[in-house]
């Protein structure tokens, strides 16, 4: 199962849109806040994937498409226990402390969150087995940095995660 995942697109929808036209094959997409109106733009036009999105500090609203959007969710894909976060309530500027807390107290296989505007991929070894962290970047992009985004592929033997930058 291929997941794209995006964050923090802060008005722009451009780049978000390439890279659903570039991976039609894609059947879920994580939305990790900062620009919920976006996703919801883009989600009403993308009938064929299902939009799992959670809202970030700069999103005003609370709703999309009539339902209420958390600043914390979680599904289960192919085995895999995938929390998803802005990451704001849980210090990921500061580091991944609070994610990795986040991560054991719900028994998380993988958490996604954004914030940082940074790619960022690591496994850690945890008592229960290990956990991974994951961060698309930012799709907007700005002058200091290319837009960038995530691709997750769920298969019953692991998960592959990848960055990829649209210049």
């Amino acid at each position: 199962m291929k997941c794209l995942c995006f964050s923090d697109s802060h008005g722009s929808t451009y780049y978000m849109k390439r890279a659903l036209d570039a991976h039609p094959d894609a059947e879920v997409v994580f939305f990790l806040g900062d620009g919920l109106s976006d996703a919801e733009m883009l989600s009403l036009s993308d009938v064929g994937r299902a939009w799992l999105c959670v809202r970030g500090n700069c999103d005003y609203r609370s709703f999309m498409s009539g339902e209420e959007v958390k600043k914390l969710d979680s599904i289960t894909l192919m085995g895999k226990r995938i929390v998803y976060t802005h990451g704001d309530l849980y210090g990921a500027k500061y580091g991944t402390d609070g994610l990795l807390l986040l991560a054991e107290r719900s028994e998380a296989d993988i958490v996604l969150f954004g914030h940082t505007h940074t790619p960022f991929e690591k496994y850690f070894s945890t008592d229960r087995g290990g956990v991974y962290l994951f961060n698309p970047g930012s799709i907007s992009s700005d002058y200091s940095a290319p837009a960038s985004f995530g691709v997750i592929t769920l298969t019953d033997s692991g998960v592959l995660f990848s960055h990829c930058k649209i210049v």
